[in-house]
């Protein structure tokens, strides 16, 4: 499968110009720009930044419960999968999502960056580690198939106990 932190790291640069570019959108659409402002962000102050941090939120939460890959991570041809391999479930890509603002701060996913390089080859940040999910290459194998065991008949069951 090989170490995808590179990739994830390009597909992370990738995404904030995407939100660097819906921050200048809500800041000019919905900003107060009537007062001198320091940054963009101040303009955002208020309903505004409501606005922005929803819609930040809806990207990477909504891309990735669609396709497992926020268009960075298309990009870099990465995507996200549960612990185990397996589909991506809109639970962990909640889980994940939310944690994420935990992950961004103090700034520039500065908790997250750590987290990344202090879980060792998992290189998993902590929304992954909440979410029980990993970030691999989309070229990556699904997992096998789990053994499935028949299930003993309910009278099997009842012989078992009554012996």
């Amino acid at each position: 499968m090989g170490d995808v932190t590179g990739r994830r790291i390009a597909a992370a640069l990738i995404d904030a110009a995407i939100i660097a570019i819906l921050l200048v959108l809500v800041a000019k659409g919905l900003g107060d720009e009537g007062t001198t402002k320091r940054s963009l962000w101040a303009e955002t102050e208020g309903s505004p930044r409501a606005v922005f941090l929803l819609l930040t939120f809806a990207y990477f939460f909504g891309t990735e419960a669609l396709w497992a890959q926020t268009l960075g991570k298309r990009v870099m041809k990465i995507r996200v999968v549960g612990e185990d391999g397996g589909k991506l479930g809109i639970g962990p890509a909640l889980i994940r999502n939310v944690v994420r603002f935990v992950d961004a701060f103090p700034a520039l996913y500065l908790v997250g960056g750590i987290t990344l390089f202090a879980t060792g080859e998992r290189r998993a940040r902590l929304g992954d580690l909440a979410a029980k999910t990993k970030v691999v290459a989309d070229d990556a194998p699904p997992p096998p198939p789990s053994e499935r065991r028949d299930r003993p008949e309910d009278d099997d069951i009842l012989a078992q106990v009554l012996r």
